[in-house]
């Protein structure tokens, strides 16, 4: 009898959650075509920034944006030991934003930030091999970020 009531329980939960009308942000189209996409900063986050947000581009939206980014990475010191070597290091990069409307003047600014840190290892190909993850893993948390910014400010 506990098999059927946890059948009938699981059909039942089911059937409410899918009808509960939640939809993601970014489900199905994008309608909104980034026309010019200019990002200024480092060549490597900005060509990683770039191609990450153009997922969202659609050719054949109505609403055309044009797009400046300006980045800034920092790179900081953030725990040292007792003998005042550094074990631990923090990198920042910071996106200052302009989204214009293509036709009109409407320009619309926002400034994202994203940090993470990184740990000194032993030899030094491993240390710069995290500092390239920790800056991979930094520009797709910031771009995340960018998309879902874009996408509700444009939706109608």
């Amino acid at each position: 009898m506990t098999k059927k009531n946890n059948i009938i329980f699981i059909f039942l939960v089911y059937t409410l959650v899918t009808s509960c009308g939640f939809k993601k942000i970014n489900q199905g189209e994008s309608m909104i075509h980034l026309q010019n996409i200019s990002v200024n900063g480092e060549k490597r986050i900005s060509y990683s920034l770039k191609n990450n947000i153009l997922v969202i581009s659609n050719s054949d939206a109505q609403s055309k944006y044009d797009l400046e980014i300006d980045l800034k990475k920092t790179k900081s010191n953030k725990i040292k030991d007792s003998t005042g070597k550094v074990t631990r290091f923090n990198i920042e990069i910071s996106a200052n934003l302009n989204l214009q409307n293509y036709y009109d003047t409407e320009i619309i600014s926002r400034i994202f930030s994203k940090n993470t840190d990184y740990e000194i290892a032993d030899n030094h190909s491993k240390t710069v091999s995290n500092e390239k993850t920790a800056i991979k893993l930094t520009v797709q948390e910031l771009s995340e970020e960018i998309k879902k910014f874009i996408i509700i400010t444009t939706r109608n």
